[in-house]
């Protein structure tokens, strides 16, 4: 590709937007543009066009539904979608399930992957919602136990398994918990119970149905009577002279003929010693007293099924049996497995080839631990040996060393990565992605939004590097956006040309990109050349040489007091001339300007504000417009301060004497009692500008970030301010 054009109208947020990329390498051999782009002008916006058009989607306009046009032409042809790899700023890791996989796929298959055992897991977790109300196991321990139980590996097996079962007998309404617990588990595989079980059910369902019983089933049984007349002796009932009257007597009884009675009605149980030691054992704890409420409300054939199903040689079937009874007919069961079903095969084919592509994932992770110095974790393929091979699928996994300790995580288990972390793991898929593209001799446009983001700077030199590697392959072309100017300084500075460094500028009605000028220097690019020649970078100087000034004297020196003057509304700002600073930039930098103007910088720097703010279009960086702005904004908001103070104070010869002026006439304002709208147009001022004026070469940034839209619109409101208190 030598030629890419686009047009775009209406597509996310970008009104309009035409530009000719030249990928020719007859003059500049780097393949790569590199477009500085304040946020909210129109990186994303950008990204996401792209990104549709790679998945064979239109762009839209998402806000106001406007129609949408694009042309996107690679030498003269419709690009192919194909052709086309977007890396965006956003994260693409999910991690809202625990169906979330750790295995390593082509990001393109993956999202589908994911997608699929997403769905897939909702459909799990009702179905194991429904088991756990049935079968009165944990949640979370309901999939291992199925699993367990049948031999299988996984679930879709287990209900296939299920569903091709006879049901024996009505068990849906026994709980598996109960049953199996590991304490009833004890009593049923003692000698006691697998000898006379059946004696003991018919003895113990007797003492409900003998004459002159005290016991009720389902409501009064052996346990609860111990515990309730045992509380009533603990507590002293009986040995303060108190007695019980039982159903059916005429009289009540007191302790001794309570025991009796009871010691009559246990004497068929308590006759045999083994009976006996049997109930005593399954009253001991609520897990074997559910056991025992479980036979005593089942029907005399109920019982005898169900004590042939627990002897210890029938157990492991009636595990089967239960789950069989809970899950045929079940409509979560049946919706899990039927989603499986109809998904298999996408699922198998995605994984087949996830195996095969094992050997290139294990280059990519070696060229991402290359890459990325100083992370917490280094990566591997936790599977090396059979995924190499292709027998596996790779599998990822997370080395974490401090001193002497060491820890192994699969990517599930990974929980605390920072941003820049997680953005690291991001880049791997990338990583993997332009490998297999070279590998492939894909001609590929790569659009790579704000890739910086979020890593410290030995890792931006990495990303540098890497993407810099990229601009030296034969069919690979990028166009690197970034709201980080220090990165697209870099990128300048490393391996992207100078002609095919752009700027970024959001009009009333586009989108222009424009060459960036003075990237490395702005002071020696473009401003030290134009100083006095150009009205607007005169003024925008005017906190740079002050800061230097600073630097190599002292706040005190006169010539740092006068430009001190002229970033603030004081005593003698309004008679400052352009002459005087002039005079102080010759001392400053050795230079021989004309220093016999007359006019005042404070008259100038108000008329190139104005002049800024008529402007129909605003090309390039702006950063001495943007400059000009600011100290236009701080010195019109402090005359309307010194003003208003005046007024309330009754002093029309009031100055501020303070260091910090700006901020300690707001504060003096405000404890005279000011309020209203003038307070918050102010608050804003000092947020927006009033820091970024202390301007250097290597420290403009957060000016930068500020669109010359927001401080037009700022000073305007500042100005209001003067005309409405004159």
């Amino acid at each position: 590709m030598k030629k890419l054009k686009i047009s775009l109208s209406n597509c996310y947020g970008i009104s309009s937007l035409d530009y000719n990329f030249d990928f020719d390498t007859a003059k500049i051999k780097s393949k790569a543009y590199a477009i500085y782009a304040p946020n909210g002008s129109m990186k994303t916006s950008f990204s996401k066009t792209f990104e549709d058009v790679a998945e064979g989607k239109k762009p839209i306009e998402e806000r106001y539904g406007r129609p949408s046009l694009h042309v996107i032409e690679s030498d003269g042809e419709a690009i192919q979608q194909d052709s086309i790899y977007v890396l965006k700023s956003e994260i693409d890791i999910r991690e809202d399930s625990p169906a979330i996989t750790d295995i390593l796929i082509n990001p393109e298959s993956k999202s589908r992957y994911d997608e699929l055992l997403v769905s897939l897991d909702k459909l799990k977790v009702n179905l194991t919602k429904t088991l756990q109300k049935r079968s009165k196991i944990k949640q979370a321990d309901i999939e291992q136990t199925l699993l367990k139980d049948f031999n299988e590996k996984d679930l879709s097996a287990c209900i296939k398994q299920i569903n091709e079962s006879s049901i024996e007998g009505d068990l849906a309404s026994y709980e598996y918990a109960t049953i199996f617990d590991s304490k009833v588990i004890d009593v049923l595989k003692s000698e006691g119970f697998i000898s006379k079980a059946n004696e003991f059910s018919k003895r113990y369902q007797d003492l409900f149905d003998q004459s002159g019983t005290i016991y009720q089933k389902g409501v009064f049984n052996p346990v609860k009577a111990e515990l309730s007349f045992g509380t009533l002796s603990k507590q002293g009932f009986f040995a303060g002279g108190h007695r019980v009257h039982l159903r059916g007597d005429e009289a009540s009884i007191d302790k001794a003929e309570l025991d009796q009675k009871i010691q009559a009605i246990h004497a068929r149980i308590d006759g045999d010693e083994t009976l006996k030691t049997l109930q005593n054992s399954l009253a001991k704890n609520a897990q074997t007293q559910a056991l025992i409420e479980l036979i005593e409300n089942q029907s005399a054939s109920q019982t005898e099924l169900l004590l042939n199903k627990l002897r210890p040689e029938n157990q492991e079937q009636l595990r089967k049996d239960l789950w069989i009874n809970y899950i045929q007919n079940n409509t979560d069961a049946t919706a899990y497995y039927e989603s499986y079903a109809a998904n298999k095969t996408e699922i198998d084919c995605i994984e087949t080839v996830a195996a095969q592509d094992a050997p290139k994932w294990t280059l990519a992770v070696d060229l991402f631990n290359d890459r990325f110095v100083d992370m917490p974790f280094t990566l591997s393929v936790a599977n090396q040996a059979k995924a190499a091979l292709g027998k596996e699928k790779a599998r990822l996994k997370f080395t974490f060393k401090e001193g002497a300790d060491t820890v192994e995580w699969s990517r599930q288990e990974v929980k605390t990565l920072s941003q820049g972390e997680r953005r690291a793991l991001y880049l791997l898929n990338f990583i993997f992605d332009v490998e297999a593209r070279k590998a492939s001799e894909k001609d590929t446009l790569f659009v790579i939004d704000d890739v910086a983001d979020s890593f410290d700077y030995k890792n931006k030199h990495a990303i540098i590097q890497y993407l810099e590697d990229l601009s030296k392959t034969h069919r690979f072309h990028q166009i690197i956006l970034t709201h980080n100017f220090d990165f697209f300084r870099t990128l300048a500075t490393n391996f992207v040309h100078r002609e095919r460094c752009l700027m970024a500028n959001r009009n009333k009605s586009s989108i222009c990109l424009t060459k960036a000028e003075g990237i490395n220097n702005y002071f020696i690019g473009k401003w030290k050349a134009k100083v006095a020649s150009d009205k607007f970078i005169l003024c925008a100087t005017i906190p740079f040489t002050r800061n230097l000034i600073e630097y190599t004297k002292e706040d005190t020196d006169g010539d740092y007091l006068i430009l001190t003057s002229l970033l603030h509304w004081k005593r003698d700002t309004a008679g400052i001339t352009i002459g005087n600073y002039l005079e102080i930039y010759n001392r400053l930098f050795g230079t021989s300007h004309d220093v016999t103007n007359a006019s005042f910088v404070i008259d100038l720097l108000f008329t190139n504000a104005n002049e800024i703010c008529n402007f129909v279009e605003h090309d390039g960086l702006n950063l001495e417009n943007k400059v000009l702005l600011s100290i236009a904004i701080r010195i019109q908001a402090e005359i309307f301060l010194i003003t208003e103070i005046r007024k309330i104070k009754n002093d029309a010869s009031y100055w501020s004497e303070c260091s910090s002026q700006f901020g300690a006439l707001i504060n003096e304002y405000s404890d005279l009692g000011a309020v209203g709208s003038a307070l918050r147009t102010l608050e804003k001022v000092s947020i927006t500008v009033s820091s970024n004026i202390h301007l250097n070469s290597f420290m403009y940034e957060p000016i930068l970030d500020l669109t010359i839209e927001h401080l037009i619109s700022l000073y305007k409101e500042v100005r209001a301010l003067n005309y409405e208190a004159t």
